[in-house]
């Protein structure tokens, strides 16, 4: 019977050479993102105009036609299923380091649950999550939210995460030649006529938004989430008091998780 190889516990020397090298990738994933939602949201939008004619063009089809057709490119909620690997391999490096190196642990508890998120987490640790959390908090401020005003709603046809607005109609005009008469025709005078252009309308404009982007609401517990678990951090620090390398524990996808909810 073949023995059953070990996995190899990671000495702490090797666990520091690779801990800023996840952190630069997190920061560079992250600063991508953020400038993807604050400069980009065209990516998360769609919409469809369309023209229809009040009347038929000699030589032109009749009914509906479309003007302008673009598609959703992403999701926000695909593009942070996208980074919470990156996030959570540079939270889970960070921590490794401090199981090699403190004894000092604590739960962190959140306040609108008993049970503990994260067991015996190393002071170290919660020091250096606090300013994460304060760092995610500020990539989460940058999600784009759909406008209220336009009156999105969930759009099942076009997949889950995905919204369409009011559709909004605008009448479409063209600017035509008419004439007024000054004077009417007499025995002895022709009548006086005058030309004017007049914008004549010549069919209705409907256009209608698509939209990937989160609303306020999932946007606010987002912030709510992360708000409640940086105090359970602060709190957990500062109950915290007490060395082996345990690479098989892992916190970041469960801290992202919670935050992220996707």
């Amino acid at each position: 019977m073949a023995e059953t190889k070990q996995k190899r516990t990671p000495k702490l020397h090797e666990l520091l050479a690779v801990r800023k090298d996840q952190r630069t990738q997190a920061a560079s994933a992250l600063a991508d993102l953020s400038n993807t939602f604050e400069k980009k949201q065209h990516l998360f939008v769609g919409k469809v105009k369309t023209f229809t004619p009040n009347t038929e063009k000699e030589g032109e089809q009749a009914g509906v036609k479309t003007e302008e057709a673009t598609t959703i490119n992403t999701k926000v909620k695909d593009e942070l299923k996208w980074i919470k690997p990156f996030l959570a391999k540079s939270i889970d490096a960070h921590f490794f380091v401090a199981l090699g190196g403190m004894s000092a642990k604590a739960d962190v508890i959140l306040e609108d649950t008993e049970s503990p998120l994260i067991s015996e987490v190393p002071a170290s640790t919660l020091l250096e999550l606090e300013d994460y959390l304060l760092e995610l908090k500020k990539f989460l401020l940058s999600i784009p939210t759909l406008d209220p005003a336009k009156g999105f709603e969930p759009a099942p046809d076009k997949g889950d995460d995905v919204y369409q607005s009011r559709i909004v109609e605008k009448t479409r005009t063209e600017m035509r030649k008419k004439t007024i008469t000054l004077a009417a025709a007499t025995e002895k005078h022709p009548a006086q006529v005058q030309l004017y252009d007049a914008q004549d309308p010549i069919g209705t404009i409907r256009e209608q938004e698509f939209s990937a982007m989160l609303t306020v609401q999932e946007k606010g517990k987002l912030l709510e989430r992360i708000e409640i678990l940086i105090r359970g951090v602060k709190k957990a620090r500062a109950r915290a008091n007490e060395v082996e390398v345990d690479t098989s524990r892992k916190i970041g996808d469960t801290i992202l998780t919670d935050v992220f909810c996707v």
